[in-house]
């Protein structure tokens, strides 16, 4: 096998890595993400997991925090 087709295995990660990684409470946030197709699964090796690329997980635009109003 080519060195440039080899998978790396640490830049993917799971469901709870993802949630943990972008600070929700629960998966069902990874999940809706995505089913609008915000994000792509893989299947690596013959493992049957879905997982995500690492680099798309951190790719996606961040929440603005609240901003406070000033008088």
């Amino acid at each position: 096998m080519n060195e440039k087709n080899k998978i790396n295995p640490d830049d993917y990660i799971n469901k709870r890595q993802a949630t943990l990684l972008l600070g929700f409470k629960n998966t069902r946030s990874i999940s809706e993400l995505i089913k609008k197709k915000y994000l792509k699964t893989y299947m690596i090796d013959s493992s049957k997991r879905e997982v995500l690329n690492k680099s798309e997980v951190l790719a996606l635009p961040q929440k603005d925090s609240p901003k406070s109003i000033k008088q």
